[in-house]
């Protein structure tokens, strides 16, 4: 068999491993509500583009989960929320793995007008509770590639 009708392997596009991707989140996310361990779905905001082709297309699914989830409590305390970009897909199909240290969000805090509030008026002070800590729709976040991946 001659070399001209040889199959030509395909070299593929190295996406090296640190390379930036900026990510958004689809859906609104509350301390109220959210679990630790969850998986949320997120969506890759732009190309990222390795030798003039784009190899993670903007639009991408991608997900994240919460690493940190705590409801508001009483005496002003406010809820907290934190998420870490886990992967994303590239234009073959692959999922990517993700490094990031991730987002977090708290709640406002009213524990000091609270006391402050207790002192004059009553001890209902207890009763009155922080703001949940919320992550909008379109919430902007960025992972890095976790190790080098040839994109066919």
């Amino acid at each position: 068999m001659s070399a001209a009708i040889q199959p030509q392997a395909s070299k593929g596009t190295l996406l090296r491993a640190g390379t930036l991707v900026v990510l958004e989140t689809t859906t609104p996310l509350s301390s109220n509500d959210a679990q630790m361990g969850q998986n949320v779905s997120l969506r890759v905001k732009y190309d990222v583009m390795i030798g003039g082709r784009a190899v993670i297309k903007a639009g991408a699914p991608g997900s994240a989960q919460v690493t940190a989830a705590e409801r508001r409590k009483g005496m002003g305390k406010e809820g907290s929320l934190g998420i870490r970009p886990s992967v994303v897909q590239a234009v073959d199909g692959q999922m990517i793995p993700l490094t990031s240290s991730g987002t977090s969000s708290a709640g406002t805090d009213t524990k000091g007008a609270a006391i402050g509030l207790a002192v004059v008026v009553s001890p209902l002070f207890l009763l009155k509770k922080g703001k949940d800590a919320t992550i909008p729709v379109g919430y902007e976040l960025q992972g890095s590639v976790a190790s080098e991946t040839t994109i066919e």
